[in-house]
């Protein structure tokens, strides 16, 4: 529908304040989709008619409004109880390779799309059982039992953008005679490691920026020199606001 003035003006006649200033509101009007100024002036806030109603998406647990992004999820989604990293994905774990094949930890990452320039944070923990990993140590392909390292690390777009400056280790359970593991029920790790810890919590918190429309990957990746660690509670959240 094209803008229509609610006062004329003819030649001759007098043109007052009054009627160019509601000309003037009925364009704002007719720019701003029929918003009236009045929902701006009267209140600092805006009424929620003119709002853009949030987008949900309850399987991913991302919400995206009219001010940003904000996602969670954890270990309690749907059909989801726990996650994982292993040396099978990231080279065996061989001894002489630089922690380079950072792979992505299952269930642990979010992708939104971005309308104009962000600002925000990623946050996560874990709870983790490194191990156990017996497999006898080989000179120049694996490390010794008690030395394995698994990393988590956060990262954007994909994990060869990990930021590994923020990157947490874990050790291996397993030791000679397997005296970290328990050998009975309950399963699990029978000390937890006051340094490089075996077992144990692991957080941390990532700022993120950016400018223009895109569309942003965010999450976990992991290097292992472990066969296999289980991430046993772990959640993410991401909260991200345009600017």
């Amino acid at each position: 529908m094209s803008y229509s003035p609610p006062n004329s003006f003819s030649a001759g006649t007098a043109i007052t304040a009054a009627s160019l200033e509601g000309n003037q509101e009925a364009l704002r009007l007719y720019l701003h989709e029929q918003v009236n100024a009045s929902d701006f002036q009267t209140s600092q806030w805006i009424e929620t008619r003119h709002l853009q109603p949030p987008v949900l998406e309850p399987f991913t647990g991302t919400q995206h409004g009219i001010s940003g992004h904000l996602a969670g999820q954890s270990m309690e989604g749907t059909g989801l109880q726990l996650t994982f990293c292993t040396s099978y994905l990231t080279g065996q774990g061989r001894t002489g390779i630089e922690p380079d094949t950072w792979l992505v930890i299952p269930n642990t990452s979010f992708q939104v799309s971005i309308r104009r320039g962000y600002r925000g944070f990623f946050h996560w923990w874990m709870e983790l059982e490194h191990g156990p990993d017996n497999v006898p140590a080989v000179s120049g392909e694996n490390y010794a039992i008690d030395e394995r390292l698994n990393y988590v690390a956060p990262y954007l777009g994909n994990p060869s953008g990990v930021d590994k400056t923020a990157a947490q280790e874990g050790q291996n359970h397993q030791g000679s005679g397997g005296v970290y593991w328990q050998t009975g029920t309950p399963i699990g790790a029978k000390i937890a490691y006051p340094g490089a810890a075996g077992y144990g919590q692991r957080d941390g918190c990532m700022q993120v920026t950016g400018s223009g429309a895109q569309t942003l990957t965010v999450g976990l990746c992991h290097y292992s020199q472990i066969d296999r660690v289980a991430c046993v509670n772990w959640g993410i959240a991401l909260e991200l606001f345009y600017i």
